[in-house]
């Protein structure tokens, strides 16, 4: 169970071609009703996009309930607020393409 302010996901490791998409395990949202995101991807050529996914027995995608895309910009570095929208979620980082170069991505909880 996570509490407001602890550190959900990170992934600080370039993603490649090779190894996308990038899936985290599953958390249990327990304990906080928000994320707060932010990220860096820098590419030559190819995209770098992160979605969220949710569950509800922490095993199963459900695609019922969706998270919004969060594909739009390369630098999130003000922070975005995401509402928890199921009781497990997971993090996917699908790399198109070309290699990134520099891949941040963080995740907190919040209240």
């Amino acid at each position: 169970m996570a509490r407001p302010g602890d550190r959900i996901f990170e992934q600080v490791v370039p993603a490649t071609l090779a190894l996308s998409p990038l899936v985290s395990g599953w958390f249990d949202t327990t304990g906080y009703t928000n994320l707060l995101l932010s990220w860096v991807f820098v590419n030559s050529t190819g995209t770098t996009t992160p979605t969220i996914e949710g569950s509800f027995d922490g095993a199963t995608l459900d695609t019922d309930v969706t998270y919004a895309a969060l594909a739009g910009a390369s630098q999130l570095t003000t922070g975005l607020v995401v509402a928890v929208l199921t009781p497990s979620i997971r993090f996917r980082i699908v790399q198109a393409t070309a290699d990134a170069t520099r891949t941040k991505f963080f995740a907190q909880a919040r209240a």
